[in-house]
C-alpha cells in the first residue's frame, strides 16, 4: 500500500513538472514565432514600398528601416543561442581571467559607444586564481553590459557604465551600473522571467536577463538589483569560486 501511495505520489511530480516544461515550451515558441515574424512583416512591407517608389530618399530610407529589421533579428536569434547554451552545456571547470573576459565583451560595442560618447570605467581586482565555467561567466557579462549600453539615456549629457569585480578566494563579486533609463518599480520583479519587456517597442530580446539569472542559477551564485526610472540600474552578481 505505501509503495503504490510513493509512486502515485512520484507520478503526480512528473506529470506536474511535465505540465510547467510543455507550458514553458508553449511560450517558448510562441514568443519566438511573434520576435521574428513581426522583422520579416517590417522587411517584407519596406521591400514593397521600395520597389514601387521612384524616389532615392525613399528607397534609402527603406533600406536603413530594412537593415535595422535585420539587427533586430540577428540579436534575437544571438540571445536564443545563449539560452540554448547555458541550457545545455555542462559545467566545465577552467581559470577565468576577468580583464580579458570583460575586454572581449566591450569589442563589440566599442563603435557605439565612442559615437554616443558612453564612458566606460572597468576596474578588476583579481589577485589570486579564479575557477568556474567560462562559458556561464561571459554570458553573465556579456548581458549584463549589452543591457547597460542597450537601455543609456542617449538624450543624458553625461552617460556611463561602470564595471566593477573583486575576486576572493570565496567569491567573484561582480557589479554593473549605468544611469541609463532605468526599471520602475512596477517592472522590477518581472525582469528575469523570459521573453519579459516593458513595452513592445523595447530594444531588447526579453531573453537577455533570464539568461543572465539562469546561468547564475548553474553557477550557484546570486543576483541583484537595485534600479530607479530615468536615473539607472545597479546589478551585482556572486559566482563561488570552484577552486
Amino acid at each position: 500500500m505505501g509503495t503504490t501511495l510513493k509512486i502515485k505520489e512520484m507520478n503526480h511530480m512528473l506529470n506536474q513538472e511535465l505540465s510547467e516544461a510543455n507550458s514553458v515550451l508553449d511560450k517558448f515558441v510562441y514568443s519566438c514565432s511573434h520576435d521574428l515574424k513581426g522583422p520579416l512583416a517590417s522587411i517584407k512591407g519596406l521591400i514593397r514600398l521600395a520597389e514601387k517608389s521612384t524616389r532615392d530618399d525613399v528607397t534609402e530610407e527603406c533600406l536603413h528601416l530594412i537593415n535595422e529589421s535585420v539587427l533586430r533579428m540577428d540579436n534575437f536569434l544571438k540571445s536564443l543561442e545563449s539560452y540554448v547554451g547555458n541550457a545545455r552545456s555542462p559545467f566545465e571547470r577552467s581559470a577565468i581571467y576577468f580583464n580579458e573576459t570583460i575586454a572581449k565583451v566591450l569589442d563589440h560595442y566599442l563603435e557605439y559607444v565612442r559615437s554616443n560618447k558612453i564612458r566606460f570605467r572597468v576596474r578588476v581586482k583579481q589577485d589570486q586564481k579564479f575557477v568556474s565555467d567560462q562559458l556561464r561567466i561571459s554570458l553573465i557579462l556579456e548581458h549584463l553590459i549589452k543591457n547597460a549600453v542597450v537601455f543609456q539615456d542617449l538624450k543624458k549629457t553625461e552617460k556611463f557604465v561602470d564595471i566593477d569585480v573583486k575576486v576572493t578566494p570565496k567569491y567573484a563579486t561582480i557589479e554593473v551600473c549605468d544611469n541609463g533609463e532605468g526599471i520602475s518599480k512596477e517592472n522590477i520583479d518581472d525582469i528575469f522571467q523570459m521573453f519579459y519587456r516593458s513595452s513592445e517597442s523595447s530594444k531588447g530580446s526579453g531573453l537577455g536577463l533570464y539568461i543572465v539569472q539562469e546561468a547564475v542559477n548553474k553557477l550557484e551564485g546570486e543576483i541583484s538589483v537595485a534600479s530607479s526610472k530615468g536615473v539607472g540600474s545597479n546589478f551585482i552578481v556572486k559566482i563561488p569560486n570552484s577552486l
